[in-house]
């Protein structure tokens, strides 16, 4: 079965392209409307080569972390605030009052726990040198650190470092279920590998192919879908006549 929806990935990819083009992601809020840059920090063009600067790629981890269970807005107002406190590296984060780094990022949500994982992440970035060196860490090391999961290893694996890991979230399995391709409770590495392997091992591309799902979800394939205009539609079972409500 996998081998057979397989075939459907590299299609949907296209016509997700050919409807909203490049994405650009991750946004790096430090370069927004810097050249090459838009002014939320998006990439502009075809010319990603990961993030240059360890500052920046902890910038990818930190949001990383600030998105899980909450908006890119909530966090991205987390990420400004930090910025404005100058927390911008793992030994900045680390030598933060650990009391008074939850109401910093406050903004996005489960506070708390978010404060004590940025630590827990940064002391893991810290000691193994990983930021300075640009080495990625291993994929089952990084897992290991408490509070970060697949989605989050993956996106700062991807993003961060530039390797081929595709990245799964909820819209990727709403996505694919209501395509018929795979169920929505399928797990994540069975998913993650129907990319990985129907597509070539790029980081740009597959970072781009998680950026087009996203964006995908947030115009037509919402919780109550709108599929008036999808550029999915003709290959999607579930059409609907709906009433553009998220």
């Amino acid at each position: 079965m996998k081998q057979e929806a397989g075939r459907q990935i590299p299609g949907i990819y296209e016509l997700l392209e050919a409807a909203y083009g490049y994405q650009g992601w991750w946004p790096l809020l430090s370069k927004a409307g810097s050249p090459g840059y838009d002014d939320e920090g998006y990439l502009i063009g075809r010319d990603w080569r990961g993030a240059p600067t360890p500052s920046q790629r902890f910038e990818i981890v930190l949001g990383a972390i600030l998105t899980q269970n909450t908006t890119w807005e909530n966090a991205k107002r987390a990420l400004i605030a930090l910025r404005a406190h100058g927390l911008r590296g793992p030994k900045a984060i680390l030598a933060e009052n650990p009391s008074q780094l939850p109401t910093i990022i406050r903004s996005s949500g489960y506070h708390n726990q978010k404060a004590i994982k940025l630590r827990t992440v940064s002391e893991f970035l810290h000691s193994g040198n990983y930021l300075a060196r640009r080495k990625a860490p291993d994929r089952e090391r990084l897992l290991s650190v408490w509070g970060v999961g697949e989605e989050t290893v993956d996106s700062i694996l991807l993003y961060a470092f530039g390797m081929p890991f595709f990245v799964v979230d909820a819209y990727t399995r709403r996505l694919l279920a209501r395509l018929g391709i795979a169920d929505e409770h399928a797990s994540y590495v069975w998913i993650q590998r129907l990319f990985e392997n129907a597509m070539p091992p790029d980081a740009e591309l597959l970072g781009e192919y998680h950026a087009l799902i996203v964006r995908h979800a947030k115009t037509h394939c919402r919780k109550r879908p709108v599929c008036g205009g999808c550029p999915l539609r003709r290959r999607c079972p579930f059409p609907r006549d709906h009433s553009p409500e998220s």
